[in-house]
């Protein structure tokens, strides 16, 4: 019998052992292509290449994309896995103006350009609130959804919007007029900020031969703070500590001191002396920059944290200083910089590097050079932070670690001082009257309506529409909301 013959069954071993053998090797070169595909490598016209992932999203959805000109198989939202190369995206919809940018695609790379916004061709506006005169002063809670208007007409009214709901009348505010200090003469609100519970509004009350802080009580008017007989002290600056509506830290420009203090706990305490710029962030943490202890010439930035302080760096003594900080993808991020100098300097989980180990220093993650900047400001997202200086930007993109230097060639109207982030990946500003929308990288501008620049731009939650004040026949103000849907 064959299986007894030993000839043909050491033949048969072998044949075995081949099979086993060709069988491993197809398997090792299909993991190989598996592979290679899933590193986005392919073959074309002979050549290995190298594919890239390009994730594309838009308001509106969905919508035509084309690449180089051609019009691609799928609509956003998608997922596109092209070559490497640099491609001319254009993402379009009917009744919308067309999104332009230069894509450049890395081999094994995925971009994500999900931020693509649509503007409509014909903007229809509807008015919803009319004033006899300019407000005294407008601003948007931190969530979007409540916008307070102050009544021309009366110094201590206002009136709250809701956003969601903006053709339902707005709700009246009655500041208690025994809150202020008495004037004669010539008085004005500045806006400091909100509270994070988009309840609690600090404003400046500024009259003739002084000023005081206000916190507004948007859900009870009467329940409305005046800061300087609270604490009995009368300080030049009032911020929020960490963006709570009860924290404050009360700042003395002619003392150069500043303060922490509560609700709860009314009795000012001193935080630091020889401030000269400050501000705060997540719990309790404190950037700032001192002359004490500084070298001739110079100012100290420290930051403070439960209840430790962290040398940062030297500046020299300046007109203006960039110090803020916030996080973003579980990391902590600080400006530090001056209009004296060139350059800004960001720093990335400070605290952490200077706990790190015995003599760690808090060292620059990177440098912004920009000549002698006034402003900066993180995006909604904290992805992005710009640097302003005039009519010159530059913009850090944390998340793919890119810097953009542009200027703008139509300059800002007055009394605006800066940029304003519209969302997390645009800014808009008013030039010659109209609103100006510029994504971060200064592409894709936008040239919508006219509004007045002394207030902002007020965008709606879902960004379907937008509000802003423009000025009427007679001297009249009135109050618009926008579409960005079209019709």
């Amino acid at each position: 019998m064959d299986y007894l013959d030993p000839k043909k069954q050491k033949r048969h071993r072998i044949n075995l052992w081949v099979g086993y053998a060709l069988i491993m090797i197809g398997i090792g070169i299909g993991s190989i292509i598996l592979l290679w595909q899933a590193y986005g490598y392919s073959v074309q016209n002979g050549q290995v290449i190298q594919d890239g992932m390009v994730f594309v999203a838009s308001q509106p959805n969905p919508a035509s994309i084309y690449i180089n000109g051609k019009l691609y198989s799928s609509q956003t939202n998608t997922r596109l896995t092209i070559p490497a190369g640099v491609y001319n995206f254009k993402i379009t919809a009917p009744g919308y103006r067309p999104w332009v940018h230069v894509i450049p695609v890395q081999g094994g790379q995925v971009v994500h350009y999900d931020y693509p916004l649509l503007f409509p061709i014909k903007l229809n506006s509807k008015t919803i609130g009319s004033y006899s005169s300019a407000p005294t002063f407008a601003t948007q809670s931190p969530s979007q959804q409540y916008l307070v208007v102050g009544s021309p007409d009366s110094f201590t009214t206002f009136y709250m919007y809701d956003l969601t709901n903006p053709t339902a009348a707005p709700v009246t505010l009655n500041l208690p007029t025994t809150l202020l200090t008495p004037s004669s003469g010539s008085q004005s609100w500045k806006v400091i900020g909100w509270a994070d519970d988009n309840q609690h509004l600090l404003l400046e009350h500024l009259y003739t031969g002084g000023q005081e802080f206000i916190e507004l009580d948007t859900a009870n008017a009467t329940q409305s703070v005046n800061i300087n007989h609270n604490f009995k002290i009368n300080p030049t600056k009032v911020t929020y500590n960490n963006l709570k509506y009860n924290k404050f830290y009360l700042y003395d420009s002619t003392t150069k001191t500043l303060y922490s203090a509560s609700l709860t706990n009314p009795t000012p305490q001193q935080v630091a002396t020889g401030i000269v710029g400050f501000d705060s962030y997540q719990n309790s943490t404190l950037i700032y920059a001192t002359t004490d202890n500084a070298p001739s010439g110079d100012v100290v930035v420290y930051i403070s944290n439960s209840g430790k302080t962290y040398f940062v760096r030297d500046l020299p003594l300046a007109q203006t200083y960039l110090l803020n900080m916030a996080g973003y993808n579980g990391d902590n991020y600080a400006v530090v910089g001056d209009s004296s100098e060139n350059f800004v300097y960001i720093y990335k989980d400070p605290v952490s590097q200077a706990t790190s180990g015995q003599n760690a220093k808090i060292l620059p993650f990177r440098a912004m050079q920009i000549n002698q900047p006034n402003y900066d400001s993180f995006s909604p997202t904290a992805q992005f932070i710009v640097v302003e200086s005039g009519s010159n930007f530059a913009v850090y993109d944390i998340y793919n670690d890119n810097i953009y230097h542009y200027s703008v060639s139509s300059p800002i109207d007055a009394p605006q001082q800066h940029v304003s982030w519209m969302d997390g990946d645009r800014l808009y500003y008013i030039s010659g009257g109209k609103i100006t929308v510029v994504d971060y990288d200064n592409t894709n501008r936008q040239l919508l309506n006219s509004a007045l620049p002394q207030y902002q731009v007020f965008f709606a939650p879902n960004f379907h529409s937008y509000f802003k004040l423009s000025g009427v026949a007679g001297g009249k103000v009135e109050l618009k909301q926008t579409s960005l849907l079209a019709s």
